[in-house]
């Protein structure tokens, strides 16, 4: 191959080069570069600077081979010499950044808050408690590091002695019987049906408790939080909002003061004639939560200014220390009589 063609070959090869170090310049410039993509144009970079070399070498050998090849072998290799001085450099940056990704990581694992152990959840064989204990202790149960004869001890120091829980201590602690302890367990406590019933006869009480009441103003935000607890229990059980919640949502609004309730309903009829009626839980559960917002930012106006708790305490109590006591006044009343008896003498 002739000087000729070795120069287009390496004009295409400085021009791929140019157009991946641009990328690179680019993402160095921002204020958090991805390394990740960095490194990944760095590896292409690094194959196209080889390549380019080779071209490189070649041409020099030919320029060299001319007698009065002086002159054209110094232009040539410091045009060279510009590509290389730009791939020293951007490969330096990127490694710099790439150290300097690192020290921040370990720095930052240095210096972790130390968190506290985390106690093994006791179950006392109450079914609502149950989600939230096998939540936990199914870590333990689908970890095959640990044997079963293990698993079953750990079984055994979480439940209460002398509960309902506590039945799985008929069993001898093998490893055999585990899976038979563990297939008791959630037969009696972790069966979807049982559960939703709970979690159903639970909003039904607080539609009873609320219709006893009178419909009478509660506490909004306790009201949405037990709401939201029990929603996203049964949720947990696959009766998501989708399918079950045309049942749900009467319940819900059950549960609800009346003038809680006149507002959803104002709320709904203040729309488009376009939009189609919908009573669906996911936006009862939503106007609940900007009342919940809105109520907590009207405590906040009502109370932002006032003085605290505790301070007004304080003051109160040393209003109640400046007022004069009964010794204090009797002991006045002798001091004014002594002075009048000395002015008469």
């Amino acid at each position: 191959m002739d000087v000729t063609q070795l120069k287009t070959q390496r004009k295409s090869l400085r021009m791929s080069f140019t157009i991946c170090s641009k990328s690179i310049e680019d993402e160095l410039m921002k204020e958090a570069p991805n390394l990740n993509q960095l490194s990944i144009w760095k590896a292409q970079i690094e194959d196209k600077f080889t390549r380019l070399e080779k071209c490189q070498t070649e041409i020099t050998n030919l320029i060299l081979k001319d007698t009065d090849a002086k002159r054209a072998y110094e232009e040539d290799f410091l045009s060279a010499e510009k590509y290389r001085d730009r791939f020293s450099e951007l490969c330096a940056q990127i490694q710099r950044l790439s150290m300097k990704e690192t020290e921040i990581k370990e720095f930052s694992e240095k210096i972790k808050f130390k968190l506290p152990k985390i106690e093994l959840k006791k179950f006392t064989g109450d079914a609502k408690e149950y989600l939230s204990f096998w939540s936990q202790f199914s870590k333990i149960h689908e970890d095959t590091s640990i044997p079963n004869e293990d698993k079953m001890q750990y079984l055994l120091q979480a439940v209460v002695p002398k509960t309902k829980a506590a039945r799985v201590e008929s069993f001898p602690a093998t490893a055999e019987n585990y899976p038979k302890a563990i297939a008791q367990l959630k037969e009696r406590f972790g069966h979807d049906d049982l559960l939703v019933q709970i979690y159903v006869r639970d909003l039904l009480s607080m539609d009873m408790k609320n219709a006893a009441s009178g419909r009478t103003k509660t506490d909004l935000p306790a009201l949405y939080d037990e709401l939201e607890a029990k929603i996203r229990a049964l949720e947990s059980l696959r009766r998501t909002q989708e399918k079950y919640g045309d049942f749900l949502s009467p319940l819900v609004e059950s549960c609800l003061p009346e003038e809680i309730l006149v507002a959803w309903e104002r709320s709904r009829n203040i729309k488009d004639a376009s939009e189609v009626e919908d009573r669906s839980l996911e936006k009862l559960m939503n106007f609940l939560k900007q009342e919940v917002k809105g109520e907590e930012m009207v405590e906040l106006a009502r109370t932002g200014f006032s003085p605290p708790a505790n301070q007004k305490k304080k003051e109160a109590a040393n209003k109640l220390d400046n007022y004069p006591t009964a010794a204090t006044l009797r002991n006045k009343s002798e001091v004014d009589a002594n002075n009048v008896q000395f002015d008469v003498a």
